[in-house]
């Protein structure tokens, strides 16, 4: 009688059998022959691979052969263990790159993935190694922390801080960049927490990764509290933990705690680096403190700190600002004979320096040495270039650079879109400005807030209010959020028009929103009101504006002196004539003798 025992005994042999039939096709043709031989193929299983796998008379390079055959067969890809019993087998030979490539194989199916208890139990099934085991799991650590699979990498890291087996920190460190580089800066501050309970080896580099993250996500004293934390367990910042602090200060707009951390560096024996000075003078220009900036980078020269392409660059950044252009190109031709060769960084600085100047001869001169010298023009020196052009007026240029940018496969953006929409506008060319816009929307370019703002704007000066105001209800109906700019526009739009019931609404719908009216805006309703010959209004206006904590500026009063005045109410025009000189603001000569002259008319 057969009974089950002695089945599974006859199925044992026969996959032996198998196993040992194609261990010696592969010693001898590899897999070539095994590829015409569909008899074994179709005996092939989950037992027969492991083994051929696990034979010690086949050589590892033909069990390699093997395993890719068996990747590559759809019908007889090799299982969990079959892995397995190949890592094993290149443990033992010390062929670590290729069990690093058998692992990536593992993490990147998602048919073998499962938890590191089940695969540690499937190893000890066939071996009692604990050294085994606790590398395999410190190696699979190192894989799904490269790959980014980061709640695998922390299942890992849990099962062998539970089991005490020693965690490598390379492993951790590359687990910490994964985090940072998919912005979850709670995880990696909280997993470098646990590498520090878990008695992992601490290092700068662990610790610098961390307070980057921190740094760049704004976290900045954040970063500098576990810095100070992990002096007192003996983990010594290096230098690029103070300029990152530095730099994290910077870009927060808080440069006085940057110098504090330059200070403190400097105690400690640190000496600031050029990236240091750089760092510092880039946040001080961003604060347009440009005195001190260039008083900074004196200092450095002082200290014998050779300046670099971003030093200079920021040197001309800082002159172009302050309206120095001459000075800004000596620095920019001196970089050259210091032998740095500039970059599009200082380019584009200077271009729009002396474009926004209205030199644009200059500008076009410098677009044109770049080219020469190999430096290639982006987005920002033509957008720089078409603005200046723009402003000047002369659209023909402006248009005929888009189409140069155009040429040399640079797309133009929106900042772009709405320096031509804005130069149409001021030109009076609404219709060039409304095709423009549709242009750019063809091309994928969404209008912004501004966008639509200037556009508005030139509606209203042109009295289409029908146009401004439907491409009001666009962005509303778009989403966009509008603000005071956008409202100003508009409003000033229906006062000039004498739609005052409109402009009231328009001031209504604002305030509802939580925006609240600026003294422009207050000045433009003061001027319809008294456009309407209603002159108490204006002054209810005039007085609202004051006690909401507005100031009257020289506009607003011209515009209210002057409209009582042609209304006949000399008085309240003197009240307010008096109330503004002792404001400090000094009247235009056209109010004075508009004033002068409602006082004769009244004395007569």
């Amino acid at each position: 009688m057969i009974t089950p025992k002695l089945i599974g005994a006859l199925n044992k042999i026969k996959h032996i059998e198998t196993a040992s039939d194609i261990a010696r096709v592969m010693s001898y043709s590899g897999v070539e022959l095994l590829k015409n031989s569909p008899v074994i193929l179709s005996a092939l299983n989950s037992h027969v691979v492991q083994l051929v796998l696990s034979n010690p008379k086949l050589p590892l390079r033909s069990c390699l052969e093997f395993f890719n055959f068996l990747r590559q067969n759809p019908f007889n890809k090799p299982d969990l263990v079959a892995h397995l019993t190949l890592i094993r087998r290149l443990y033992d030979r010390r062929k670590f790159t290729d069990l690093q490539f058998v692992l990536n194989c593992i993490a990147n199916d998602v048919n073998l993935r499962t938890s590191v208890s089940n695969i540690v139990s499937l190893v000890e099934d066939d071996t009692d190694d604990p050294i085994f085991v606790q590398k395999l799991c410190g190696m699979l650590f190192g894989v799904y922390a490269d790959y980014g699979m980061l709640e695998e990498a922390i299942g890992v890291f849990d099962y062998m801080e539970k089991s005490g087996f020693k965690i490598h920190h390379k492993s951790c460190m590359t687990l910490l960049l994964a985090l940072m580089r998919c912005d979850k800066m709670d995880m990696c501050f909280s997993f470098f927490r646990r590498m520090v309970e878990a008695n992992v080896e601490i290092t700068v580099h662990s610790l610098n990764t961390v307070i980057h993250g921190l740094c760049k996500g704004g976290e900045v004293e954040r970063a500098k509290d576990l810095m100070e934390e992990m002096i007192t367990k003996g983990i010594e910042p290096n230098v690029f933990t103070y300029n990152m602090l530095i730099n994290g200060y910077c870009i927060i707009g808080m440069v006085d705690k940057a110098f504090k951390v330059k200070a403190i560096m400097e105690q400690k024996g640190f000496k600031p680096n050029i990236i240091t000075y750089n760092t510092i003078a880039g946040g001080l220009c961003k604060l347009k403190r440009y005195e001190e900036a260039k008083s900074w980078f004196f200092t450095m020269i002082e200290r014998e700190i050779t300046p670099n392409v971003v030093t200079f660059s920021t040197l001309v950044n800082i002159f172009s600002k302050i309206g120095n252009l001459e000075e800004a190109n000596c620095i920019f031709e001196g970089m050259e004979k210091r032998g740095v060769k500039p970059n599009i960084v200082a380019y584009n600085t200077l271009i729009d320096g002396y474009s926004k100047k209205g030199n644009l001869d200059k500008a076009k001169w410098l677009l044109g040495e770049m080219e020469k010298k190999g430096v290639r023009p982006d987005i920002v020196t033509y957008t720089a270039l078409i603005d200046g052009y723009c402003k000047k007026g002369n659209l023909d240029k402006a248009k005929w650079l888009l189409g140069e940018m155009e040429k040399k496969g640079v797309r133009p953006d929106i900042v772009t879109y709405t320096a031509l929409i804005d130069g149409y506008c001021k030109k009076g060319n609404l219709d060039k400005a409304k095709w423009l816009l549709g242009e750019m929307e063809k091309r994928g370019v969404r209008p912004n807030l501004i966008t639509c703002t200037v556009l508005i704007d030139g509606y209203c000066k042109k009295g289409n209010l029908e146009e401004a105001n439907w491409l009001f209800e666009e962005m509303e109906k778009r989403g966009v959020s509008l603000n005071t700019v956008t409202y100003t526009s508009l409003i000033d739009g229906y006062c000039k028009n004498g739609k005052m019931t409109e402009a009231h609404k328009l001031r209504g719908v604002m305030e509802a929103t939580g925006s609240i009216p600026n003294a422009y805006i207050y000045a433009s309703l003061i001027h319809g009101e008294l456009l309407s010959g209603k002159s108490t209004e204006a002054l209810e206006l005039f007085s609202e504006m004051k006690q909401r904590g507005l100031v009257p500026d020289d506009v607003t009063y011209t515009v209210i002196i002057l409209g009582l005045s042609k209304q006949g109410r000399p008085g309240e025009a003197l009240r307010l004539y008096d109330e503004m000189i002792e404001a400090g603001i000094t009247p235009n000569e056209r109010l004075y003798s508009s004033v002068a002259g409602s006082l004769d008319t009244a004395g007569s």
